[in-house]
């Protein structure tokens, strides 16, 4: 039967009024019954307004011989990457006569191939013979991309979308072509007048995901990449891209789960794999970080960017050689890659070569760096001018400030306020000076804690130092930061009264509950039962009340270090913890907290009957030997002559050469100190400490 354009009129008529049902019902009809291809490319244009790419597909599948019908189907299959299905359909396009459909038809199969060229030349033809032809514009574009002639594709597809505004696919490229030339205003709104189109376009859904992304904005580009998901669960490209944004939103158990099930899905994509590898390094699991990173090496080990990643986790593992393999593999092939030879100078440095180090970093312009890396490239070039030597003090403090600026910059999910630690010191302050209720000590027939003790002290006070001393003993078992007292504590502060001040109403079956939790958080952290336990937590002392309210029997061990190189470390270092980090960017939120927390400390000193050991980070460094002496005395601890020269020797070790670890160390920096030193010079009188 011929064509029935008045009916197909009136089917428009009734999608114009919102009766798309109606619509689709008639359009359905005359295409089925009466044949009529005009009727099925309305009704491919109707279901791709409703994101119903394949029942556009369907729609349009009886027609192969329609122009209009073969082309739509045509640009809906190169725009979903179907690029078999579209190949099969161009063969049925004639290309005698010439015709704008025929040359594109070649130019796509060029394109396939990856003759670039050879599409450029048949998109030419396309234009000569129809220079309003909008698939003509778009498909020279593409190929034009693909030479790396962004800047002239943008203005191809821009031809594309001007001739033909409702071209869903011209106005997808557009916006991947304006991303990769970062203009990412233009290329989010390119993508959404395509999804506004055709609201079932994976590919735009998942480049405006990609482009939010770009933007720094994580939770928008989530909900675009979960939208993905939610049609396709096993798009590679969107889980990858949701675990980037999970990651940046602070939800790393939730991006490995991603990362995880996009190596799953694809797992020759080596991208995966480095991502994965990069989560992992900073979840600080180090063996599974270096096989995931080996994995996507041994998928393409072309980049310069996966063997730097590599080189950073082979060198925090304590593998040098694989370190210094993965940089010297890297700079073969990117001789000025900023990261590697940021790895490079991290090598030498800690091989007790600061000035190469320096004359390396001299090579690296900071201000072309993104930030994460230009802030990676300042903490480094501070530890180099640091190592270096003494006349270098204020220009390393200065790189300091920078790097730690530009932390604070960094979006990465919610962190705790620098002012909450400071908050629950004063806190414990208030409580310790009334007479911290309930840490009387006494014995309720209960689990007293005779075998434990707690390593407390501010950080960069030793307690690192300590633990490597203890590493290997056989009577002793070691859980360090593994969050077992502060779980705990988190239970005292949801108690009427929070914490501290919960404390004081703790019954002997409270005491009970709260030892056999902290019992099983010991389990969890792998401390074996049977021996001697030592659980080791940076800012913990202010929880020392609590620790005699349960374990009326255990020990303490305090680190102890002049205030002015603990500051001074802590500026340097904020990374190294995560739970102070905000308040370590700047050097007057690292002497306001390390003033609460010494606060506390004072005001608990009196009211503790738990036998307690001090030791000094000076003392460690100065004469380990008989330092692990006296702590494995207080311990009741056997040490032979052969386990203290073996401790003695993982000290060594462990030492950075040209690197000052003990001594004034603050003197270097008495400049750019001058302003917090009157604050800690109190407290390095109080401790012992000379000016």
């Amino acid at each position: 039967m011929p064509p029935d354009s008045n009916r197909v009129e009136h089917a428009l008529s009734l999608a114009e009024a919102g009766r798309q049902d109606e619509a689709e019902t008639l359009l359905a009809h005359l295409a089925g019954h009466d044949r009529d291809p005009m009727a099925a490319w309305h009704l491919a244009w109707l279901r791709i307004g409703q994101g119903d790419t394949d029942g556009a597909l369907a729609a349009l599948a009886d027609f192969p011989d329609d122009a209009l019908c073969s082309e739509r189907a045509r640009e809906l299959l190169v725009g979903q990457r179907r690029n078999d299905e579209a190949l099969a359909l161009l063969t049925q396009v004639p290309r005698q006569p010439p015709s704008p459909a025929g040359w594109v038809a070649t130019a796509i199969e060029h394109h396939v191939r990856g003759d670039y060229p050879a599409a450029v030349a048949a998109c030419r033809q396309a234009l000569a013979l129809a220079p309003a032809h909008a698939p003509g514009h778009n498909h020279l574009a593409r190929a034009l991309h693909n030479l790396g002639d962004t800047p002239a594709a943008i203005a191809e597809f821009e031809r594309a979308v001007a001739i033909d505004p409702h071209y869903p696919e011209a106005w997808h490229n557009l916006g991947h072509a304006l991303r990769a030339t970062n203009q990412f205003e233009r290329a989010r709104e390119a993508l959404r007048r395509a999804l506004n189109i055709a609201p079932g376009y994976l590919s735009a859904r998942h480049g405006l995901g990609v482009t939010l992304l770009a933007m720094d904005r994580p939770a928008e580009a989530l909900e675009a990449f979960d939208d993905v998901l939610r049609r396709d669960r096993d798009h590679a490209e969107a889980l990858l891209h949701s675990a980037l944004s999970l990651q940046a939103l602070g939800m790393p158990a939730k991006a490995r789960q991603r990362f995880e099930r996009a190596v799953e899905v694809a797992p020759e994509n080596p991208w995966s794999h480095y991502c994965l590898g990069l989560l992992l390094h900073e979840l600080r699991e180090l063996p599974a970080a270096r096989a995931a990173l080996q994995r996507s090496l041994k998928l393409h080990s072309n980049s310069p960017d996966a063997w730097a990643a590599l080189a950073a986790v082979a060198e925090e593992a304590g593998d040098p050689a694989l370190a210094a393999l993965a940089v010297n593999t890297g700079l073969t092939l990117a001789p000025h890659h900023a990261v590697l030879n940021l790895e490079a100078a991290r090598i030498e440095r800690r091989a007790g070569k600061p000035a190469d180090a320096l004359r390396r970093l001299t090579g690296v312009e900071p201000r072309r760096l993104v930030p994460r890396v230009r802030q990676r490239f300042h903490y480094e070039r501070g530890k180099a001018l640091d190592a270096a030597g003494t006349d270098a003090g204020a220009e390393a403090f200065i790189a300091f400030a920078e790097a730690n600026a530009l932390a604070l910059q960094e979006v990465r999910g919610p962190r705790r306020a620098p002012e909450a630690l400071a908050r629950e010191f004063a806190a414990v302050t208030r409580w310790a000076a009334a007479g911290a209720a309930g840490t009387e000590a006494g014995d309720d027939g209960g689990d007293l804690g005779a075998d434990l003790c707690f390593l407390v002290g501010f950080p960069r006070t030793g307690q690192f130092l300590v633990e490597r001393l203890l590493r290997g003993h056989p009577a002793l078992a070691l859980a360090s930061e593994a969050g077992t007292l502060e779980g705990v504590v988190g239970t005292v502060a949801g108690l009427p009264g929070g914490y501290p001040e919960a404390i004081a109403a703790l019954d002997k079956a409270d005491r009970q509950v709260l030892r056999r939790k902290y019992r099983l958080a010991l389990e969890r952290a792998g401390a074996k039962p049977g021996l001697t336990i030592v659980d080791i937590a940076s800012l913990r002392a202010t929880h020392a009340g609590l620790v005699q309210a349960l374990f009326p029997r255990a020990r303490l061990l305090r680190t102890l270090r002049d205030p002015r190189d603990v500051v001074l470390r802590n500026f340097m270092e904020p990374q190294a913890t995560p739970a102070a980090f905000p308040a370590f960017q700047t050097l007057a939120g690292t002497v306001a907290l390390y003033e609460a927390h010494e606060a506390a400390w004072q005001a608990l000193e009196p009211q503790l009957q738990l036998p307690r050991h001090d030791i000094r980070h000076e003392q460690i460094v100065a004469a380990p030997s008989e330092t692990l002496a006296a702590i494995c005395g207080f311990l009741g601890l056997a040490a032979d002559a052969d386990w203290l020269a073996a401790a003695r020797s993982r000290l060594e070790a462990g030492r950075r050469p040209a690197t000052t670890t003990s001594g004034a160390h603050w003197q270097r920096y008495r400049e750019p100190l001058a302003a917090v030193l009157p604050a800690l010079a109190a407290h390095a009188l109080r401790l012992g400490y000379p000016d």
